[in-house]
């Protein structure tokens, strides 16, 4: 799988902007929750106020604060002070229904450690319960009590500094802030509007970083899938150039089902996973640590989330080690039905014409059950890990909860503190969940990969020298110079010591009985297989020191089985030569008896053509494939059997036309037959007979000393033929 990331190299500058923007995207979703725990700790619990210290106060809490602090400690309390008709809450000036001290922009930084406990002893004194434990009916009471004894002050200090010595720091600011509240609206400070300012400020901050959120998952999920398009694209580019350069050894390897299935699925299966790890893996490993160091802030809540992440680990590597094996065999079974099902289509009037239709249907069946029973099995497998998860957050949360709501009522926790670790504990574990689904997901796409690269990394068999010379610039004499040929892999030679030449302007046809080895012979020429032994030269030159550009733009060939592609006959013809003029494709048309059913299509050359050719006859597609090597103009023309389609008079009319090109060309025509009568009149017969010549001539010389020429052309010819 590191592999395919080379892939995504030229697409450098688009990765590093989706790191940025997940990175980007991730710091602002972590600080969603401590916005969101601020709108319900300061929002809601305190109305809208933050600071540790009173904002605001009357001038008689002012006068109190002196019974309960040191000259000079209410000396710097006072400079911190300013006495005015408004206070300043959040920002906003609100206009009081007396003069009260508004706090300085640049009050002393220790003026939290003097009044914090001073102003809540005094806020505490005044409430109705100390009053009605000192048996007063108001404050002013206790306050004149106060004044006249300021011993009483001291004495209530004491108590009051034992009961706050109990407070933690979260429950002695909220004491603080609970005070302000009741001192704001002594004043008449409308705290609705406070807290109302505090939590639309809050929330449009919140809603800013959500849409800024959003728009960088946006950015990274589509310059993820851009890229991870971009190197498929090129991938499946890299993987059909290498299937072009296969020699049919290599073809033999690899099966045309499984090369589709490598090109299409395979390829599919990774760009899908080069998305989900430029977006998501880049994204949950950011997400989980920070959101990690995010809970350490809470310690007592922290080991519920080391508990949920190796039950995590552990059932993800239960998943991966079951399923790895699987996905291996996924492939293999996905291949399996490409197989049977293109064999089918391609053998659909074989199978009607023996009324098999329910066996290949059974074949299907099995091929198609054994995948929806393996796909089946995983998906159920990776279905349960969804419920799991589910139901394991649901326990943290409850567990959370609880242990949260103890630490809330001891005063170590507020509760937006513990909503905002809920959603750091959900993130962490999200996070974890998806790398460990990523790892389950890439030993298939690692397979799909290894196949991939099992493709790009084939050694070709055939290939071009690494010093190239060329060919001469003119036609010349192509030498087979005992020539043996064996399979990779077989223990016999295919074809053993043939020798012989062809001058241009000569015809050599070929002739044996089957499994005699003329088709290999010929495709020995364009180097669709090297010789084992030998050599074949084009004039003096081996075509082994060659390109095999520059070798096949030499040859026109027909193949023994007619292909033509989708497209129309025109698109079909100027496959062998695009720059063709009008004259050389009428001409091919001519030549190749194939003008006579083409002008009678409505639309003359500009007829669409199937794929595969199937809206033409087999001979009219044997026709269009001679026509199209025609068209090229080349020095050699190779047909492999490709008159066996043809009827006794088209035969003798495309061979008589034939003749007559090549007389005008000079160029060289070897011909592999099945019937005597289409090569009787070439320059040299070569009879094949199990690898080996049999015998070289004419049909004369041949008929008069070749046992195995005359075997065959007896029988195929009358006595009269014969005795021509």
């Amino acid at each position: 799988m590191l592999k395919a990331f080379r892939y995504l190299k030229p697409f450098w500058l688009s990765v590093v902007a989706v790191v940025a923007l997940v990175f980007g995207q991730v710091q602002l979703e972590l600080a969603l929750p401590d916005y969101m725990s601020n709108i319900v700790t300061y929002g809601i619990q305190y109305n809208g106020i933050t600071e540790n210290i009173p904002e605001a106060m009357s001038q008689k809490t002012m006068d109190h604060l002196a019974y309960f602090m040191s000259d000079q400690d209410y000396k710097t309390v006072q400079q911190a002070y300013q006495l005015s008709d408004t206070a300043s809450l959040q920002g906003k000036d609100y206009v009081t229904s007396t003069q009260v001290y508004t706090l300085n922009k640049d009050a002393d930084e220790n003026l939290q450690a003097i009044l914090v406990k001073p102003y809540l002893i005094t806020t505490m004194i005044s409430s109705d319960e100390v009053l009605k434990s000192m048996h007063l009916k108001s404050s002013d009471a206790l306050w004149q009590m106060i004044q006249t004894d300021p011993s009483i002050a001291d004495t209530i200090a004491e108590q009051a500094e034992q009961q706050i010595s109990a407070f933690t720091e979260d429950n002695l600011y909220g004491s603080v802030r609970m005070a302000a509240i009741a001192e704001y609206q002594a004043v008449g400070i409308d705290i609705e509007q406070v807290q109302n300012s505090y939590i639309f400020k809050e929330g449009l901050i919140m809603l800013a970083i959500a849409l800024a959120g959003s728009l960088c998952a946006i950015g990274a999920a589509y310059l993820s899938a851009r890229t991870a398009t971009g190197a498929a694209r090129n991938m499946r580019k890299d993987v059909f150039e290498k299937v072009e350069s296969f020699s049919s050894t290599e073809f033999s390897h690899f099966s045309t089902a499984s090369l589709i299935t490598r090109t299409t699925n395979d390829i599919q299966q990774v760009q899908n996973v080069l998305t989900m790890i430029l977006r998501i893996v880049l994204f949950a490993p950011m997400m989980g640590l920070t959101s990690l160091f995010k809970v350490m802030r809470y310690p007592e809540l922290a080991g519920i989330l080391g508990w949920s992440v190796a039950f995590i680990i552990a059932m993800m590597v239960i998943v991966f080690v079951v399923a790895m094996p699987k996905f291996k065999i996924a492939q293999k079974l996905v291949d399996n039905l490409n197989l049977v099902t293109r064999e089918q289509l391609e053998g659909m009037p074989v199978i009607r014409a023996f009324n098999n239709e329910s066996m290949e249907e059974k074949r299907f069946d099995q091929a198609n059950t054994d995948i929806t029973k393996l796909n089946i099995f995983l998906n159920r497998l990776m279905v349960i890990v969804s419920p799991v998860m589910t139901l394991m957050m649901s326990c943290v949360t409850i567990a959370i909860i609880w242990i949260g709501a103890s630490s809330i009522d001891l005063g170590t926790m507020q509760i937006g503190d513990m909503m905002a670790f809920i959603q750091y504990t959900s993130h962490v574990l999200i996070s974890f969940m998806i790398v460990s689904m990523i790892f389950i997901m890439l030993p298939r796409s690692s397979v799909s990969a290894n196949r991939i690269f099992e493709v790009l990394n084939t050694e070709v068999r055939i290939k071009d020298p690494a010093n190239p010379v060329h060919l001469p610039s003119g036609n010349a004499v192509i030498t087979f110079d005992h020539v043996s040929f064996a399979y990779p892999g077989a223990q016999q030679n295919v074809l053993e010591d043939i020798s012989f030449t062809a001058a241009p302007g000569e015809t050599v046809a070929f002739i044996g009985s089957t499994g005699s080895g003329k088709s290999t012979l010929i495709n020995l020429l364009p180097r669709f297989f090297d010789v084992t032994e030998g050599s074949i030269r084009f004039g003096d030159v081996d075509i082994r020191d060659v390109t095999q550009h520059e070798l096949r733009d030499r040859i026109g060939y027909i193949p023994q089985k007619g292909v033509l592609f989708s497209g129309t006959i025109e698109s079909n013809l100027r496959y062998g030569d695009e720059h063709a003029d009008q004259d050389a494709i009428e001409n091919a048309l001519v030549v190749s008896q194939a003008k006579e059913f083409v002008s009678t299509m409505d639309k003359g050359i500009a007829s669409p053509i199937a794929q595969g050719g199937t809206n033409v006859s087999g001979g009219q597609k044997q026709r269009l494939s001679i026509a199209r090597a025609l068209v090229r103009k080349a020095d050699v023309y190779i047909f492999d059997d490709t008159f066996s389609a043809l009827d006794y008079k088209t035969d003798a009319s495309l061979r008589q036309a034939l003749h007559e090109m090549i007389e005008k060309t000079h160029a060289t025509v070897l011909i592999v037959a099945q019937r005597i009568s289409t090569i009787r009149n070439a320059d040299r017969i070569v009879v094949l007979d199990e690898g080996k010549i049999a015998g070289i001539g004419t049909h004369e010389e041949l008929m008069k000393g070749c046992a195995v020429y005359q075997e065959i052309a007896r029988s195929q010819l009358n006595q009269e033929e014969l005795a021509k």
